[in-house]
C-alpha cells in the first residue's frame, strides 16, 4: 500500500483508507506536533493546490497590495492557471517547488511562474536525500535560461535554529547557490523562530558577500551563460553584457513599466549592478528580487533621448551608483513609456 510521511520524520503505510479516512501503520514513530503537513510519495493528488481557506486569505492579500504570491506544493500547470485566473496580475507569482510531480513538468511551471522557490526540505521529504542536489541545479538553471528569478530556501542554515553558528557544510550550501547564479537565498525557522534569528540573517549575508567578492565566482557565473533568444530586448540585453565587460561601466540603468527589461538584463548576469527605474510601485517592489537589480520608483517623464540620458545620470548619481565621470549603461524601449520595447542601448558619461 502506499507510503505517507508527516514531515520526512513520521513514516506511515496505508493499510485502508476511504473517502474520510485511513487506517495506517507506523513504520517510523516519533512526537507528532500540531500543524503538520503530511506527504504522499510518489502520488499525484486529484486536488487543488488550494483550499477553501487558502482562496479566501488569497483575496484578502491581494486586497491588500501584496507583491507576491507563493503557492505551494505545485503539481502540475493546472495548479499555476487556476492562480493566475484569481491573481488577474495583481501579484507576482511564485511556484514553490517540494513534489516530485512538479520536476516532472519543470519547464512549463517555469513558463507560468514569476519567480520560482526551490523548497529543498519538503522535495527531500518524498524523494532520496542524494536526488536534491542535481534538481537543485537543473531548477536553477531552467529559471536562468527563462530569465526568471530563483530562491533556493528551507535548511539552508538548519543548526543555527539552536546554535549561534552554522555547520562549515551548511555555509558551504549557501556558497554553493550563489555560485549557481541563484537570484536569492532564504531562510526559514532559522529567522522564523530559531533562538540566533539576527546571526542567522548575519552570517548568510556574509557568506553571500564573501562569494560574490571571490574571482571564481564570476568566472562560475560566466561559464554557465545561455545564449540570447532572437529578439531584439535580447539583443540589446546581450550587448550590454559585452559593452559592461569591455569598459568600465559603474552601473546599468534600464527603463522600465512592466519589468521586463531588467529581467532580461539581470537573466544576462552582468558585471555592473542595475539601476532598474520604474513608473510603477508594483514593479519597483517585485523587481527587488532579481539578481543584481536596484529598483528605483520614479515618475521621470522621459519622453526623448536627451531627457532619458539626463535623468538616468541624475538617478545613478543619487542612488550612490556612480560617481561625476564615470560611465553608465541605458537600456530602454522606444516610444518611451511602452511596455515590452526595449530597443535602445546608449552609453553615456554621468
Amino acid at each position: 500500500m502506499t507510503w505517507c510521511s508527516i514531515d520526512g520524520k513520521v513514516r506511515l503505510r496505508v493499510q485502508a483508507c476511504g473517502a474520510d479516512f485511513a487506517d495506517t501503520r507506523v513504520v517510523n514513530g516519533g512526537l507528532l506536533s500540531e500543524r503538520k503537513g503530511v506527504n504522499v510519495p510518489s502520488v499525484l493528488l486529484p486536488i487543488s493546490a488550494l483550499t477553501a481557506k487558502d482562496r479566501r486569505d488569497l483575496d484578502f492579500g491581494l486586497e491588500l497590495g501584496v507583491d507576491w504570491v507563493a503557492l505551494s506544493f505545485v503539481q502540475r500547470p493546472e495548479d499555476l492557471e487556476e492562480v493566475r485566473a484569481i491573481v488577474k496580475g495583481r501579484a507576482g507569482v511564485l511556484s514553490k517547488l517540494e513534489k516530485p510531480a512538479a520536476i516532472e513538468c519543470l519547464d512549463a511551471l517555469v513558463a507560468l511562474s514569476d519567480a520560482v522557490m526551490v523548497a529543498r526540505g519538503d522535495l527531500g521529504v518524498e524523494m532520496r536525500a542524494e536526488q536534491v542536489p542535481p534538481i537543485q541545479k537543473r531548477i536553477v538553471r531552467a529559471c536562468r535560461k527563462a530569465g526568471k528569478p530563483v530562491i533556493v530556501a528551507t535548511q539552508m542554515l538548519e543548526s543555527m535554529i539552536t546554535s549561534p553558528v552554522p555547520t562549515r557544510a551548511e555555509a558551504s550550501d549557501v556558497a554553493t547557490a550563489i555560485y549557481d547564479g541563484a537570484d536569492a537565498v532564504m531562510l526559514s525557522a532559522e529567522s522564523a523562530s530559531g533562538k540566533y534569528p539576527q546571526e542567522a540573517v548575519a552570517m548568510m549575508n556574509r557568506i553571500i558577500t564573501e562569494v560574490e567578492s571571490d574571482p571564481h565566482c564570476r568566472a562560475v557565473i560566466e561559464a554557465s551563460q545561455f545564449a540570447p533568444e532572437s529578439t531584439v530586448g535580447d539583443a540589446i540585453c546581450a550587448s550590454l553584457r559585452q559593452t559592461v565587460s569591455l569598459m568600465k561601466v559603474a552601473a546599468i540603468v534600464t527603463f522600465t513599466r512592466s519589468g521586463f527589461t531588467s529581467l532580461r538584463a539581470a537573466r544576462e548576469r552582468p558585471v555592473a549592478p542595475v539601476l532598474s527605474i520604474t513608473p510603477e510601485l508594483a514593479t519597483a517592489r517585485r523587481l527587488a528580487l532579481v539578481w543584481g537589480v536596484h529598483p528605483v520608483h520614479a515618475q521621470h517623464g522621459v519622453n526623448d533621448v536627451p531627457s532619458m540620458v539626463e535623468t538616468a545620470c541624475a538617478l545613478a548619481r543619487n542612488e550612490g551608483y556612480a560617481a561625476a565621470g564615470e560611465l553608465i549603461v541605458i537600456a530602454a524601449g522606444m516610444p518611451f513609456g511602452t511596455a515590452g520595447t526595449t530597443n535602445l542601448l546608449h552609453i553615456a558619461h554621468v
